[in-house]
């Protein structure tokens, strides 16, 4: 049997023009869908586990309003799209939206397998989890701020996952354990997600010198267009070989490691007054000044300089 309720934005609703995503919760064979708000834990309106059995259709572009959406790809093939970039969402891979970045999923394939969490970000003035306001606004701050979209998730990150939803499963609902464990567990969840992005890089494997000149490469030419299926190629690696490889060699996925030269080879491009800002992000492939800005700023903690 299965149980669905919705919640949230309809279908119909929007912000700046892209759809707002609602929450639909259900507990079927293929994905189940929980709100933690009746087990105290006010900042997590879904917890999710998605294990297609059949191939589906992608999404729209779409936001959370007022929600960070965490996904963790535990199996299947992915392509997630956002502001004209593409970010290729392997197993072991978290991905993050904030609230006012569209994205969408280009398509569901046969056999995914999908853990999500949207975190509620609090209004002023309030704290998440009964935390104190000064611990409330750190967790906040980091959940608010990622260094990239794209990150290699820990084991730490998979295992509490999977700690929240045995928590909830094996609980006596509606008791004072119940809530505190629920709690906890999330708490330790979005600890785990928050200290992923700078873990570091796996210690196995050697150095490959073709991965080297990869990145190389991309270091000389930040402007240029660097498939990820082309690049493993290059190293003679498949996809996941090779982006493990090169997290190993630089610290950072392909994808964030490129947007970091992007971005920095941009900020110095703007140290002369003549340049345009419109200009400086089309050169570096970024989709509009506005993606530009928004990636910048994530990356520098600064607005690059607004020309007339």
């Amino acid at each position: 049997m299965r149980d669905v309720r919705r919640c949230g934005c309809s279908s119909a609703d929007s912000v700046g023009g892209v759809r707002a995503d609602p929450i639909v919760y259900e507990n079927g064979r293929e994905r189940r869908t929980l709100d933690l708000r009746p087990d105290g834990v006010e900042c997590i309106p879904l917890l999710s586990l998605s294990n297609f059995r059949s191939m589906r259709t992608g999404t729209e572009d779409h936001v959370h309003p007022g929600c960070v959406e965490i996904s963790l790809c535990l199996r299947g093939n992915l392509m997630f799209e956002s502001f004209g970039v593409s970010y290729p969402f392997l197993p072991g891979m978290v991905f993050v939206s904030q609230p006012e970045e569209p994205h969408r999923m280009r398509h569901n394939p046969k056999g995914l397998m999908l853990n999500r969490i949207l975190f509620s970000v609090p209004r002023s003035g309030e704290t998440v989890l009964d935390l104190p306001p000064e611990e409330s606004n750190w967790l906040v701050k980091q959940l608010t701020h990622f260094p990239v979209r794209l990150f290699p998730a820990t084991e730490r990150v998979k295992s509490a996952f999977a700690r929240l939803f045995e928590v909830y499963d094996m609980s006596e609902c509606r008791s004072a354990s119940r809530r505190l464990k629920m709690k906890a567990a999330t708490l330790e969840l979005l600890i785990a997600i928050v200290e992923a992005p700078h873990a570091p890089a796996s210690p196995k494997g050697k150095h490959n010198p073709k991965v080297s000149a990869v990145v190389e490469e991309m270091r000389r030419h930040p402007e240029a267009d660097y498939p990820l299926e082309v690049l493993a190629r290059c190293a003679a690696l498949s996809t996941v070989a090779f982006n493990d490889a090169f997290k190993r060699a630089t610290g950072l996925p392909p994808h964030a490691f490129l947007l970091d030269l992007r971005v920095k080879a941009a900020a110095r491009d703007l140290e002369n007054p003549s340049v345009m800002v419109a200009d400086v992000a089309k050169r570096y492939g970024f989709s509009s000044a506005q993606h530009f800005a928004t990636a910048f700023k994530r990356i520098t903690g600064v607005s690059p300089r607004r020309r007339p």
